[in-house]
């Protein structure tokens, strides 16, 4: 067994994927064709063609684009049990995904409706192939308006029923500055529910900064320029809150040639919690073809990966018991494919 093999051999938990950025090009196409998208759509080709070709610096674009395909609770329903599936083939065995509602302009349901399509597609995807997901129900930067509505349903009774674990915030940090979410992230910070921001991914170390000190999420996502500061990695450090990283992200928008010349040893090295993930599948990659890079570039080796895919079951938003057991069944799950296939390995 190749390491190749072996991680994607690995179980795993994904931490850090975005539904909207997960949808392959035949599904979309499908979807787009029972709504009649191409006979009413100019340019209807020229945007599906892009999902294999993506413009980078237009993908919120292209996202906003393909989500107004869908058109119906089904269609939901049909995109997470698609992702299900992936995730299940990879050898995960519990996510917690970002759902951006305001994205589905398509779609004329209430929130409660929303997720309750969401919902069935979870259960199905549970019950067909034992994968285990939750919801991070997440704001786009350019939509403040929404953010109380969207921070009342997070911390509801519904929500919860629907197995969604956080509050979330993406998109061009250019859009509107943090302080237009301030209020609706401190409610659900009250009712002790997690929050995760999209930080650094423009701004570099000063939009990691401002999200920090002004949101207090509890995960941050990309976190670029973070290591700048040695005061901020110190509180990421004392405060436990992970930086969520897609390396095959890292190299698309140019943000290095090679892994090797991102500091995410560094990171690593320094005690910040790196969690993985594979964020936008369909554009970035599997999880486990984020994992293989941080071998192949970044100079991990599998007593790291290891160490990391643990670090997201600790991070996860499962209950406390929950995480010993699936972290104990790791464990064994781990040693057993190096002492079988991998006994070479440092």
């Amino acid at each position: 067994m190749t390491l190749e093999t072996f991680v994607t051999s690995m179980p795993k938990v994904e931490l850090h994927v975005y539904l909207e950025g997960a949808v392959s090009r035949d599904i979309l196409s499908m979807i787009a064709d029972q709504n009649d998208i191409p006979a009413s759509m100019k340019h209807f080709n020229d945007w599906l063609n892009q999902v294999t070709k993506p413009d980078f610096k237009r993908l919120y674009d292209l996202i906003k684009m393909t989500c107004s395909w869908l058109q119906t609770g089904d269609d939901l329903t049909r995109i997470v049990y698609e992702l299900g599936v992936a995730l299940h083939k990879q050898n995960v065995v519990y996510a917690e995904v970002s759902v951006n509602p305001v994205l589905y302009t398509g779609l004329s349901l209430t929130m409660e409706d929303f997720m309750a399509a969401v919902h069935d597609g979870r259960e199905r995807a549970r019950r067909g192939w034992g994968i285990e997901m939750a919801w991070i129900v997440t704001l786009p930067r350019d939509e403040p308006r929404r953010a109380d509505e969207i921070a009342r349903f997070v911390t509801s009774a519904a929500a919860r029923r629907y197995h969604v674990v956080g509050l979330g915030l993406s998109g061009n940090e250019n859009a509107q500055p943090v302080g237009q979410f301030e209020r609706a992230f401190k409610s659900v910070e009250k009712k002790d529910v997690p929050r995760i921001v999209r930080a650094g991914d423009y701004s570099a170390l000063e939009g990691v900064r401002k999200a920090f000190e002004v949101l207090m999420p509890t995960r941050i996502v990309d976190g670029r320029g973070a290591w700048e500061s040695p005061e901020l990695m110190a509180r990421l450090i004392d405060q436990r809150v992970p930086i969520c990283v897609s390396p095959r992200r890292v190299l698309a928008h140019g943000w290095a040639s090679n892994l090797a010349d991102y500091p995410l040893r560094k990171l690593y090295d320094e005690g910040v919690t790196l969690i993985v993930g594979s964020d936008m599948p369909t554009f970035y990659g599997s999880l486990a073809a984020q994992y293989r890079l941080l071998v192949d570039q970044g100079g991990f080796t599998a007593d790291e990966l290891e160490d990391i895919a643990l670090a997201a079951v600790r991070m996860s938003y499962l209950p406390d018991e929950d995480k010993a057991a699936l972290e104990d069944r790791f464990r064994n799950q781990y040693a057993q494919l190096r002492a079988e296939h991998l006994p070479q390995m440092a």
